[in-house]
């Protein structure tokens, strides 16, 4: 319909193009599985506007808290209980809140996967530097012993050292 519409000279194409993205738009928000209350929606009336709002969480209204960094790789869960990480004192005790382009920096940017192959990225440096350590020591590191040398590698780092209890696996 639309085809013959911009053939015919009816309507352009940018106008066209506008009215397929207005019309997905509605739809998308029209499947919106968190619609608003029942009794918001009485008090700002039936329109098209209100059936495509919906209720966002904190981060859908831009007001989402700093993301959490866990400064104890959580994909080395293992290695740290291993050396007293258990319990009340895990790596989930062990996070911080930091800008989101602050936490991406020190994972090497937005792609994680990328940011991987960077030899000063996070996980990556303090993992090595752990086993250096461990190395160099010829034993397994304490719990101190881990806690002592990442707190220096996030001074220098300018990682906050104000921790916060972060998400359980």
């Amino acid at each position: 319909m639309m085809r013959r519409l911009v053939q015919a000279g009816v309507i352009t194409v940018p106008a066209a193009s506008s009215a397929i993205r207005i019309h997905a738009g509605q739809v998308m928000m029209a499947q919106s599985t968190r619609d608003l209350p029942q009794g918001v929606r009485d008090a700002l009336g039936d329109s098209p506007e209100v059936r495509a709002m919906h209720e966002t969480g904190k981060a859908g209204a831009g007001m989402s808290d700093a993301p959490k960094h866990h400064v104890l790789p959580r994909e080395h869960r293992e290695w740290f209980e291993r050396r007293g990480f258990k319990g009340a004192m895990d790596i989930d005790q062990f996070c911080v809140r930091m800008e989101k382009a602050d936490h991406q920096a020190i994972h090497g940017g937005g792609d994680w996967r990328l940011g991987r192959m960077w030899p000063g990225e996070w996980n990556r440096m303090i993992m090595q530097a752990l086993r250096e350590a461990e190395a160099d020591l010829g034993r397994r590191l304490t719990r101190n012993d881990v806690l002592n040398l990442v707190a220096q590698r996030m001074k220098f780092y300018a990682v906050p050292v104000n921790f916060t209890p972060g998400r359980k696996r």
